[in-house]
């Protein structure tokens, strides 16, 4: 049974595909549910009209995740991997994108079958060997399936998708029931100002030099001996070596801790996160492996031990701890990394674009001296009652910071949002030649929204 909003995002797809859209992205947050609403709102209804459809994954531990998920819904789905070919017999099949990139020729012909190709993880699909092989699938409609429409590159989207149908936020999902809501602890900061940037990311070798230091962990297991202790959490670090230390120091402190990497056999690693499932271990440390697609709902902590740039890397990590789980109230996330300040909190609405990507913003947040948590600007701390007298300081302005034709693309509620002047919105009107009457009304839902905050 799809929730509400699922059954609404599915119709719009439809609708698109119907429409003759070649290519519709469906941005969703994390945990929210997107395999389903493919799955059980798209799939189902195209292969009841004799569609064939590839399901694309680019990870293993996805691709059964996803074959799982529609047979959930009914839907028998063969596989092909660098052990299976196409069925013939079958509509649907769950495909390594690896394994099509290396047999695209000898498969060429059973590629111009398929009507309708939905992607996983679709921000990848401006990697080299995506486009390619998509374009090998001449008859098919595309939809492409992400929490984070954006890339660490900065590449956007636009090439290979026309539309944009968008689910509810984060905040949105979280006060509806449908996620958990998140607390944020930050009892440090690292100093990576002498960290080396690499690919538009902070340095691994740096990295690991920084972080992989007994000290800060030790601040990371008081931490969660004092926020939640014994609940199942995912530590997220920089190096294998430097998972393999964490899981090693926690163990030593009391805690049943283990590592996974990918040196690992895929049975051991396997095993390894069904303990974290079952309880077996409270904590699971991880470079890496634990991010993208990890469907672990019972987990409700996060360690950040890796500093990133990347709010993509940022947004998968927390995504993993905000599932809904009997008996779980609030995810927890320590935040050792600086990532909270630096991407914001998790619920934080980002604007982005297919034709731009991400639009920088600033999420501002603040930190309390006296209990740690990290939270957005108001005049207590709502865990420790902490009072803040100068919190309502403005946000930096970065509408400002827009050229006129990412203005010109972006949708009005997303140009709204990050305008914080009337100098902003006349600056909208003039790009998108909207009449004085409309700078009148956005400056007033402005005012409210700003009122409504510093109520909050």
């Amino acid at each position: 049974m799809l929730r509400p909003y699922q059954a609404q995002n599915a119709a719009e797809i439809l609708a698109l595909i119907e429409r003759g859209v070649r290519g519709v992205l469906y941005h969703l947050a994390t945990a929210g549910g997107k395999t389903l609403t493919i799955s059980a709102g798209v799939i189902r209804v195209v292969v009841d009209h004799g569609w064939p459809v590839v399901f694309l994954v680019h990870r293993r531990e996805l691709l059964h995740q996803s074959v799982r998920a529609l047979a959930k819904v009914g839907i028998k789905a063969s596989v092909v991997d660098p052990d299976h070919d196409p069925d013939p017999l079958a509509l649907v099949h769950v495909c390594s994108i690896d394994t099509l990139k290396a047999r695209k020729k000898r498969l060429a012909g059973w590629l111009r079958t398929i009507r309708l190709v939905v992607i996983d993880e679709a921000h990848h699909t401006v990697a080299p060997g995506w486009q390619a092989l998509l374009e090998e699938m001449v008859n098919a409609k595309r939809v492409g399936v992400t929490a984070t429409p954006y890339r660490g590159d900065g590449k956007p989207l636009g090439a290979l998708f026309d539309e944009v149908v968008r689910g509810p936020s984060v905040a949105e999902l979280t006060d509806a029931g449908w996620l958990c809501p998140a607390e944020v602890w930050a009892p440090w900061n690292p100093d990576t100002s002498g960290v080396a940037i690499s690919r538009g990311d902070f340095a691994a070798a740096d990295l690991d030099r920084l972080m992989n230091n007994d000290k800060i962990t030790r601040m990371a297991m008081n931490a969660y001996a004092a926020r939640m202790p014994g609940e199942p959490t995912i530590a997220f670090c920089v190096s294998v070596a430097h998972a393999r230390r964490v899981a090693e120091l926690f163990s030593a402190g009391g805690w049943r801790a283990t590592s996974v990497d990918g040196e690992m056999s895929d049975d051991d690693r396997d095993a390894a996160i069904r303990g974290l499932a079952s309880g077996y271990y409270q904590v699971l440390t991880s470079c890496q492996l634990i991010s993208e697609g990890t469907d672990l709902p019972v987990v409700s902590g996060a360690i950040l031990l890796r500093p990133t740039k990347s709010v993509l890397l940022f947004i998968q990590q927390v995504g993993r701890v905000l599932r809904v789980c009997h008996g779980k109230i609030r995810s927890c996330i320590l935040d050792l990394s600086g990532n909270v300040e630096l991407h914001g909190l998790p619920e934080a609405d980002r604007v982005w674009t297919l034709e731009s990507g991400l639009v920088p913003q600033v999420h501002r947040t603040i930190r309390c001296p006296k209990c740690h948590r990290r939270f957005a600007p108001g005049p207590f701390c709502p865990s420790c009652r902490h009072e803040f007298r100068y919190w309502d300081r403005p946000a930096v302005p970065l509408l400002s910071t827009l050229a006129d034709s990412m203005i010109r693309n972006m949708p009005v509620a997303d140009l709204e949002r990050i305008a914080t002047s009337e100098m902003d919105l006349r600056r909208i009107a003039l790009v998108r030649g909207f009449n004085p009457g409309w700078v009148h009304h956005a400056t007033r839902r402005m005012r409210e929204r700003l009122n409504e905050r510093r109520r909050a």
